[in-house]
Formats: C-alpha cells, sequence, structure tokens
C-alpha cells in the first residue's frame, strides 16, 4: 500500500489495480510512469552521493558523463551520472577516472529509454581527490617560486666523504643503502631518523634535514614504497622547503619508481629506489679501478711514445749539427742569402724608378692644376669677354633708356591733355562741400555753402536751387 500511496494514477490505473480476481497488467507506459514516480519522492531529490569516478567520458558539446561506483564485501554498485555543460563549467578540478568524489543532485528516470541516472548540479573531490587538489596548488606555487627550477640543481661530489640520510632508523632503506655504499666505495654513513609517514611525518622529515645538513657533503632523502597517503608527507611545502634550502645536493629515493613527489621534483637528483641513490652517491670501486688502471696504461703508452719521439728528434738534431752537414747548410744558407739580396736591390731600383715617374707625373698634374698658371692663361680672353660683354650691356641699356624716355613722354602728354589743369583751361572747377569733392547734385541743398576751384583760384557761393536733371 506504501507503493501505491507514492504513485500518482489515473482512474483506469487504479480500477485495475482494484481487481481481486487475478493478476493486475500494466501497460509499458504505466509501469514507467510509476517508477518515474518512485524516482520523484524527495528522499531521491537534492542529495550528495560518494563514490569513485569511472568510465568517465566528456562529450564535444561539453557535457560530462560517467559512473559512481563503491564495493560493499566484494560486491560493487554502479549509477550511471552526467553533468550538463552549465554546470560541468563551474567544477574547479578536472574530473578523472578512479577519483573519489562528492556529487550533488538529483535521480531522474528516462522513460523512453527506461534508464534512471544521477543528475549531478556540484561536485567535489573525497579522500584522495581534496589532497591531490592541495599537491597541485602546492606545486604550482613551488613552481612559480623557482623551486623545481633545472637551474638550480646541483651535481653531488664525486668521491664524498659523509653520507647523510633522512629515513626511517627501522626501515630497510638505511640497510640498503649501507650495504651499496659499502660494496661500491668507502663512505661514512650518518643516519638522521625521522618519521616518514603519519600525521606529523613532514614536521620531522624537515627537522631531520636541517640537523644533518651541516655535517654531510651529500644527503639522501627516502622511505620505501607504499600508498598514496603514506606517501603525503613527501608533497608538504615544509619538507620541499628544507630540501631546497639545504647547503649540500639532495637525492630523493621516495616510493616506486612510479611514485612521484613534490620533493623528487626538488631534489637535485631523483633516485628510483634506495639503492639507486646510494649507487648515485659513491661510485663503483671496481669500475675506478679499471679507469685508473686504463688511465695508467695510456699515461705509460704517451710516455713511451713522447721518449721515442724524443729520441728521434735528438738523432735528427745530431744529424744536422755534424761538420759537412752542417757546412753544406751554410753554403746553401749563403747562397740564398746572396740570391735575396739581389733580388732586393732589383726591387729597390724598380720601385725608385716608379716612385720617380709616379713624382714626375704627379708634378705635371699639379703644374696643370696650378691657379697662377691657369689665371695668366685664361685672362687676356676672359678680359675681351668682359669688354664685349660690358659694350653690349652698355648698348642694350641706352636701348631701354631710350625706349622708357619715349614712353614717359607720351603718358605725360596724355597726362596733361587727361589732367585737371586741362579741364580747368577748358571753364571747369571742382565744387568742394565741407572739405569733400561734391559728385553728384544729390549732396546739395538749397541754402548750403559751397566752394568752387578754378585754375587760377576759389570762390564761395550759396546753393538756391537744385535740379535733378540727369540730361544736364
Amino acid at each position: 500500500m506504501k507503493i501505491i500511496n507514492q504513485v500518482i494514477m489515473d482512474q483506469a490505473t487504479l480500477d485495475k489495480w482494484n481487481k481481486k480476481d487475478g493478476p493486475v497488467t500494466l501497460r509499458v507506459s504505466e509501469v514507467s510512469s510509476m517508477i518515474t514516480s518512485l524516482f520523484e519522492d524527495t528522499a531521491l531529490q537534492n542529495i550528495w552521493i560518494t563514490g569513485e569516478i569511472t568510465n568517465f567520458k566528456k562529450h564535444s558539446s561539453g557535457h560530462l558523463y560517467f559512473s559512481l561506483s563503491e564495493q560493499v564485501n566484494g560486491k560493487e554498485s554502479l549509477i550511471s551520472c552526467s553533468i550538463w555543460r552549465n554546470a560541468a563549467r563551474y567544477l574547479d578540478f578536472t574530473p578523472d577516472d578512479g577519483m573519489e568524489v562528492r556529487a550533488y543532485g538529483s535521480v531522474s528516470h528516462y522513460e523512453p529509454g527506461g534508464r534512471y541516472s544521477f543528475q549531478v548540479t556540484q561536485m567535489r573531490p573525497s579522500g584522495a581527490g581534496e589532497r591531490a587538489l592541495m599537491i597541485e596548488g602546492w606545486r604550482r606555487e613551488m613552481a612559480a617560486k623557482g623551486w623545481f627550477s633545472p637551474e638550480r640543481k646541483r651535481t653531488p661530489p664525486r668521491y664524498p666523504v659523509r653520507i647523510g640520510v633522512v629515513t626511517s632508523s627501522t626501515g630497510a632503506v638505511i640497510h640498503d643503502i649501507k650495504k651499496v655504499v659499502s660494496g661500491r666505495f668507502s663512505a661514512e654513513i650518518i643516519l638522521s631518523p625521522a618519521m616518514v609517514q603519519g600525521i606529523q611525518a613532514h614536521e620531522d622529515i624537515a627537522r631531520a634535514i636541517v640537523r644533518v645538513q651541516n655535517l654531510v657533503d651529500v644527503l639522501i632523502v627516502g622511505r620505501g614504497g607504499g600508498s598514496y597517503e603514506d606517501l603525503f608527507a613527501f608533497n608538504h611545502p615544509l619538507v620541499v622547503e628544507a630540501i631546497v634550502n639545504c647547503p649540500v645536493p639532495v637525492i630523493s629515493a621516495i616510493g616506486h619508481e612510479v611514485d612521484i613527489t613534490l620533493a623528487d621534483l626538488a631534489a637535485d637528483i631523483s633516485a628510483s629506489t634506495p639503492s639507486h641513490a646510494a649507487e648515485q652517491c659513491v661510485p663503483d670501486r671496481k669500475s675506478e679501478l679499471d679507469a685508473l688502471m686504463h688511465i695508467r696504461k695510456n699515461m705509460f703508452q704517451q710516455l713511451v711514445n713522447r721518449i721515442e719521439s724524443a729520441e728521434e728528434d735528438i738523432n735528427s738534431i745530431r744529424e744536422r749539427l755534424s761538420a759537412p752537414r752542417l757546412l753544406r747548410e751554410v753554403r746553401v744558407r749563403q747562397e740564398g742569402l746572396a740570391d735575396m739580396t739581389d733580388r732586393l736591390t732589383r726591387g729597390a731600383l724598380s720601385l725608385k724608378d716608379k716612385a720617380h715617374s709616379r713624382l714626375s707625373e704627379l708634378h705635371g698634374r699639379i703644374e696643370g692644376k696650378n691657379p697662377m698658371i691657369f689665371i695668366r692663361r685664361e685672362l687676356p680672353g676672359q678680359r675681351a669677354f668682359l669688354g664685349e660683354i660690358k659694350g653690349r650691356l652698355s648698348c642694350a641699356v641706352m636701348v631701354s633708356l631710350r625706349e622708357k624716355q619715349s614712353e614717359i613722354d607720351s603718358l605725360s602728354a596724355t597726362l596733361k591733355a587727361r589732367g585737371p589743369e586741362a579741364l580747368f583751361k577748358a571753364g571747369y572747377c571742382m565744387v568742394l562741400s565741407s572739405g569733400n569733392i561734391v559728385r553728384s547734385c544729390t549732396g546739395l541743398a538749397p541754402g548750403k555753402t559751397v566752394t568752387l576751384l578754378f585754375m587760377d583760384g576759389a570762390a564761395d557761393a550759396t546753393i538756391t536751387k537744385v535740379n535733378h536733371d540727369k540730361k544736364i
């Protein structure tokens, strides 16, 4: 009856359900509707689910599809999940298979396909996932400070006297290192014990590094294999900073070869195992002896070759210093010297002749370019040319003056014929009113006094009448 109360059905479905004469036959759509109603129960809406991501896929559209799984008593439980693009873009980490997460959303039923899935709207890393995000944040900060830069990596000394080891005093790491070092080369091993896992392990490891760093020539920081959580202390900033600030080269040997911690990235050398780290510290005794023997053999062979070469040089010098050969060499050198003297003499005379010819040529060219000689040669012609130019200029000036004088006379005659004096002689006069020339009768009025200018004087007159006749 509880299921019936949770399912919303139409009246026909209720009638079929209430029949008592046999099993109820339902349609697929009815069953699907009933299942959908069950999933719409508030117990499956807006809930958190914890599980491990499997079958993760990111669609080109931006949607994320995956499953959350959990194993209990050897039995695996699985639920399909999806995150739509609008919610996926707000995730502050990158989901991947094997990551433990806490997802928030609601269970929904897809009726056409008969499938149910968990629609996720929020998701956060859980457990190791949170630690992975923390380590990634530390890694970015340390990389920005240059702690992982290849430029700061140092090379351990080839023959260290003291080797420091930071690890557990009861683990197999220190025994492996001692065994390898004793079998390869003689060196003192100083153990600085530390806890290599646990809540306070990072502080103990950092203190152990500082405690031994000034007593040794090279330092090994290591531990055996373990889970992700067991190696977490070697990712802590305190441990990495202690490695970076260590005054001597540091070799890390943490976990298995596939395990990479932030301490490995900061160390000067990252070894795959503690034994490998010990091999990086000291050379192999047998290899060193073989190398010394090889060097000794090469030095002996080079010494023998040098002695043989010196004997050949001595014999050659002795032969060259013998009296007959010495005299022969002297005569050859004398002949060569005489021949060289003749060639130098001939060359000097030839150079002298060439220099004399060159000087004569230059003297002639200089004389040809002498300004005084040029002036004496060119001066008469230039004087004649200047006299001709002067005559032509004088003639041209006289002609121009006559033309200008004739033009002036013509203009003067025109001016006299058209000037005011000619007008005065013809009987015209100039009328002034208040000192201004009167050019039109419109500027006159009866009773106004004007001045009449004649050729030989002036007279004042009073206007008695003004006739505005344009024909006058």
